[in-house]
């Protein structure tokens, strides 16, 4: 019966509905406090509210009918993505927690476009008001951390399931080719994550002296570095695929295009750097230096993707030189 709540664990289920109410719920609280705010403060901006990006005055409504629009996009609209469980854990944690620093950070960039340009004794009015704008932004980054960091998706039968059940019901597959998949989640180690932080962030707090949005700019950079060397790794019986946050694909390697395939610890350098690079007829995807499988390319080229072990790069490596040269319905193996 639907009123047991079985129908949660149903294979049809696409989302987390705790991790969506989240996101949902939130985003609305956060526009209503806006709403909240701007009604006690109206009294002190008779001639309307200049928008943070400059124009003409516009009337609280107006002002507040964007703000609101911003912070339920940014908000619900990026959150919701983290409930989809087709996406792999640690990029739903991720979005939840972009979610987050966008939604607090649109919130505060409104309240302090009120705060600036109310009317205080004795005090010039200002478009923005700076010291609140790099508190809250601050406060922003730091609660998308925490929350990616803590936030624990739930376990649900995703369409990978789908496949794994189907792969193991044909029963004309060889047992060895039922084994041919593997994937996992690559990001960079906490150490260069937070080196990139603080390359961005020491400098740019002496710079936010200057203007603040040079502050916030140069955190949202180094985030956007940060998000370039996390990426999903998929292996199967067509090939091998690796996908920016699991959205965008930057390297695919079809098994009929391989040679062979070692597994290594390398140093990022020595393959071009950190995350996707093509020179000299290679390809690369290199989070971190460590653990790697190295392929060598039918054409004389050769690819590289970084692994969270050596033993996962060896079961990586294992899968592809099983599949070397191979179509997905090759059976030249069997007898």
């Amino acid at each position: 019966m639907a009123s047991d709540g079985s129908h949660d664990s149903s294979p049809d289920r696409r989302l987390d509905a705790r991790a969506l109410r989240f996101a949902l719920i939130f985003a609305a609280l956060l526009a209503a406090a806006l709403i909240l705010g701007s009604v006690l403060i109206a009294g002190q901006l008779p001639d309307g509210v200049v928008f943070p990006w400059g124009g003409s005055p516009v009337s609280i409504p107006v002002f507040l009918t964007v703000g609101v629009a911003a912070i339920l996009v940014l908000g619900a609209g990026v959150g919701s993505q983290g409930a989809r469980t087709s996406l792999p854990r640690n990029l739903r944690r991720v979005l939840l927690g972009v979610a987050m620093t966008l939604q607090l950070s649109a919130f505060t960039l409104f309240v302090a476009t009120l705060l600036g340009q109310g009317q205080h004794e004795g005090l010039p009015t200002e478009r923005v008001d700076g010291f609140v704008l790099l508190m809250g932004c601050g406060l922003a980054a730091s609660m998308g951390v925490v929350l990616a960091l803590t936030f624990k998706p739930d376990e649900q039968w995703t369409p990978a399931d789908d496949s794994a059940l189907l792969l193991m019901l044909e029963s004309e597959l060889d047992p060895d080719e039922a084994k041919d998949q593997l994937s996992y989640f690559l990001h960079p180690r906490s150490s260069i994550v937070l080196m990139i932080l603080l390359a961005a962030v020491l400098p740019g707090a002496f710079l936010a002296l200057i203007s603040p949005w040079i502050f916030l700019a140069m955190v949202l950079a180094a985030l956007l570095v940060i998000a370039l060397l996390c990426a999903t790794v998929s292996m199967d019986r067509t090939g091998l695929e690796v996908k920016v946050l699991g959205l965008v694909p930057v390297l695919t390697v079809p098994c009929l295009d391989v040679a062979a395939a070692v597994s290594l610890d390398i140093m990022a350098r020595d393959y071009g750097g950190w995350g996707p690079r093509r020179h000299n007829g290679s390809v690369t995807f290199l989070s971190y230096s460590g653990a790697a499988v190295v392929l060598r390319l039918a054409d004389g080229g050769q690819a590289a993707v970084s692994a969270p072990s050596l033993d996962l790069a060896d079961e990586l490596s294992a899968i592809m030189n099983r599949r070397a040269g191979k179509s997905p319905g090759d059976r030249s193996r069997r007898p």
